[in-house]
C-alpha cells in the first residue's frame, strides 16, 4: 500500500510540474505575440499617424478625412504585417477569411477611435494629432485581443 500512495503522490508532483510548463510556455507565447503585436503595432501607429499629419498640414484636410485617410493606410501595412510577422500565418488557404474578419475588427475599431478622435478634438479640446493618439492608444488592447482571438485563429492542417 504505501508504494502505491508514494507512486500516486509522484505522480501528482510530475502532472503539476508539467501543468506549470505547459502554463509557463502558453505565458511566453502570449508575451512573445505581445511583444511583436506591439512593434509591429508602433511602426503602424508611426506610419498611420506621419500620414495624418501630413494630410492635415499639407493638404489642409479636416481631421477625419485625415483619420481616414492615415487609418486605411496603417490598416493595410496592420494586417500583412500582423499576419504573416506576429501570428506566422503563412497558409493561403485562410488568407480570404482571416482578411474578411481583419475587415469586420477594422470597420469596428475605425468608428472607435474615430468617435474617440472626434470626441478628443471637439468636446476635450485637443489638438488632432494628440487626440488621435489618445484614440489610438485607447483601442489597442481591443484590437490586439480580437486579431489574437477572432482574427487570426490557427487552422489545422487538412490531410
Amino acid at each position: 500500500m504505501p508504494i502505491v500512495k508514494g507512486h500516486t503522490n509522484i505522480l501528482r508532483a510530475d502532472s503539476t510540474k508539467r501543468g506549470f510548463a505547459a502554463f509557463r510556455r502558453a505565458a511566453l507565447d502570449w508575451a512573445r505575440q505581445l511583444h511583436l503585436y506591439t512593434l509591429v503595432g508602433a511602426f503602424v501607429f508611426l506610419l498611420d499617424l506621419t500620414a495624418y499629419w501630413i494630410f492635415i498640414n499639407y493638404f489642409d484636410s479636416w481631421f477625419l478625412y485625415a483619420h481616414f485617410i492615415s487609418r486605411t493606410i496603417g490598416g493595410v501595412s496592420c494586417f500583412i504585417l500582423n499576419r504573416y510577422v506576429t501570428f506566422r500565418s503563412t497558409d493561403s488557404r485562410g488568407f480570404w477569411e482571416d482578411l474578411f474578419r481583419f475587415s469586420i475588427l477594422y470597420g469596428a475599431s475605425f468608428i472607435l477611435s474615430s468617435v474617440l478622435v472626434y470626441l478628443a478634438v471637439k468636446a476635450v479640446h485637443m489638438a488632432p494629432v494628440p487626440g488621435k493618439v489618445v484614440a489610438e492608444c485607447t483601442v489597442f488592447l481591443f484590437n490586439y485581443t480580437v486579431m489574437k482571438y477572432w482574427v487570426m485563429i490557427p487552422r489545422k492542417p487538412t490531410e
